[in-house]
């Protein structure tokens, strides 16, 4: 389904279960199960009482399978014959498979229903009508189990340029298929949801109306900015007498700031998408962090020679403006730095890399950012 079951359940919010489970009758199973498992746990149970004895068998069959895996998105209506049936007879097959969701392959099973083969419709035509098909069929099946992770199915999927792709249970036989649009349909539940962690907040709150349950949902996310906050303004006191001998140095800690965090951000989006999407993975980090070392000394010469001739300037002193052209490129690496091993490592210890990168990268860079600036000067400034 393209609608978000959240938002599928608002548009229902004015029917009452008979009228729902009446519509619920007519959906595939999959999105059937999606949308009872976003209502109210009194509500699911009142409708899956009143669907048909096979609808429910199959939404049950689903709703058994934990969120987020293969097992619950699947579809139990897909094609599977015998290994040895001819195409003939599998054409006539698919031409009465009438409650089929999609027929991109044709699935070749045993006479224990285990997956054994697969082919192509074009194969299927390309060949007399007598011929077997475990003649023509390809063994080497890609598939996947029903516990695993829907993320890394979407992956999968990609990867081989699928239109469908198979479901196993532990004993290797074939319960379900997950079609393409299912898969459009995680590649941009997922995507939304590392954005929203990308900024601190959640999904959910697009779904809450009140301010009170917004604000409860944001609050945990914004605990290490303002921890983080805290500390660097503990370090601007700290060197509080630097501001009193040069009043102007003040204006320069959020040009500092603002562009370590920025060109830290952009490198922990790009991490955290790379894991998202499998083409990074904790192995590449050597890699990464070299290029996006080098990148950062690319960005922060340029910029800091022209921070360099501003705040000489300014400042009436080209030796602070050099430092303070150093402390920008400094914290453009430190930033870089923190924005691409953050969030591999928060992976490595299987904590989701979103989570990461907004609230802690921005915090760490500021800390850092203030005591680079601040040292520097303190070191190479005055004396």
């Amino acid at each position: 389904t393209m609608t978000p079951p959240e938002a599928a359940v608002d548009l229902l919010a004015g029917l009452d279960a008979k009228q729902i489970a009446q519509m619920l009758n007519h959906f595939p199973a999959d999105d059937a199960a999606e949308l009872v498992s976003a209502m109210p746990e009194e509500m699911a149970e009142e409708i899956l009482g009143l669907l048909g004895k096979k609808e429910l068998r199959e939404v049950e069959g689903l709703l058994h399978h934990e969120e987020e895996t293969a097992g619950r998105i699947m579809t139990p209506h897909f094609l599977a014959l015998r290994e040895d049936t001819s195409v003939g007879e599998a054409i006539q097959a698919i031409q009465s498979g009438e409650s089929l969701e999609m027929v991109f392959y044709l699935y070749v099973v045993d006479h224990h229903d285990h997956l054994i083969g697969v082919l192509s419709l074009r194969q299927l035509l390309m060949v007399g009508p007598d011929t077997k098909l475990c003649d023509i069929m390809t063994r080497d099946v890609v598939s996947v189990g029903a516990d695993r992770d829907q993320e890394e199915v979407a992956r999968i999927v990609q990867r081989y340029d699928l239109l469908a792709i198979p479901v196993l249970d532990p004993e290797n036989h074939l319960i379900g298929i997950i079609t393409i649009d299912d898969i459009i349909d995680v590649i941009r539940d997922e995507a939304t949801e590392d954005f929203y962690r990308l900024v601190g907040t959640s999904e959910q709150e697009r779904a809450l109306r009140s301010p009170w349950k917004s604000a409860r949902v944001r609050m945990p996310w914004l605990i290490a900015p303002f921890l983080g906050g805290l500390l660097a303004s503990l370090l601007v006191r700290h060197f509080s007498y630097l501001l009193e001998q040069v009043v102007l140095l003040a204006g320069f800690m959020p040009v500092i700031n603002g562009m370590g965090g920025n060109l830290g951000s952009q490198s922990a989006t790009i991490t955290v998408r790379g894991l998202a999407t499998g083409r990074i993975s904790p192995k590449h980090v050597g890699w990464l962090v070299f290029k996006e070392v080098r990148t950062a000394l690319i960005v922060g010469f340029t910029y800091g020679a022209v921070l360099v001739g501003v705040s000489g300037w300014l400042l009436d002193s080209y030796r602070l403006g050099l430092i303070i052209g150093i402390s920008l490129c400094v914290t453009m690496l430190v930033g870089v730095t923190f924005g691409s091993l953050l969030p591999v490592l928060f992976a490595k210890f299987r904590i989701d890399p979103a989570v990461a990168t907004g609230p802690f990268v921005t915090s760490s860079i500021d800390i850092v950012g203030i005591f680079t600036f601040f040292g520097l000067v303190s070191l190479l400034g005055f004396r």
